[in-house]
């Protein structure tokens, strides 16, 4: 008999080409939100997800099993590792941080006084329910959008701007 974990890690394997990311949220309302509008994070994306090898079913089942009190709607953020390492140059290139790559917002306080990004719906592929085991897809997934390269006109220098 095939766990939640299983399924989760056959459905994964589809993004093994990608740096996938998880994050789970007790809401349905919430995920379906972000598969609307993306996900915001405060800080750094390492703060709020778990990265995962896609192609390893026990670190999956692991994660599900760390974060199960966080949520059973597991966001699936999937980022294809050749844009992901075009990010990583961008931020080398333009010396600023990873996160002020991926966001499609500028970069703005949150009451804490730490940075909130948003990273694209388009960068996630949808969100599986660990209750039910069905996998809700985002119709706006691409796995070949660059938010880079979306942004014309961009302004480098974002960190400048809020301060």
């Amino acid at each position: 008999m095939k766990t939640k974990s299983d399924f989760l890690a056959v459905l994964l394997n589809d993004y093994r080409n990608c740096c996938v990311f998880l994050h789970n949220t007790k809401e349905k309302e919430i995920a379906e939100k972000i598969l609307r509008e993306g996900f915001i994070f405060e800080n750094q994306l390492s703060h709020s997800t778990d990265r995962v090898n896609a192609g390893e079913p026990i670190e999956i089942a692991y994660f599900l099993f760390q974060r199960k009190d966080y949520g059973i709607y597991s966001i699936i953020i999937a980022i294809p590792k050749a844009i992901y390492d075009l990010y990583l140059q961008y931020s080398i290139d333009y010396e600023i941080d990873i996160e002020d790559v991926i966001t499609i917002t500028q970069p703005r306080l949150s009451e804490n006084d730490e940075f909130l990004y948003t990273i694209s719906p388009k960068h996630i592929p949808g969100y599986f329910n660990t209750q039910t085991g069905e996998f809700i897809k985002n119709p706006d997934y691409d796995a070949l959008y660059n938010n880079w390269l979306n942004m014309a006109g961009r302004d480098k220098s974002f960190r400048k701007t809020i301060s």
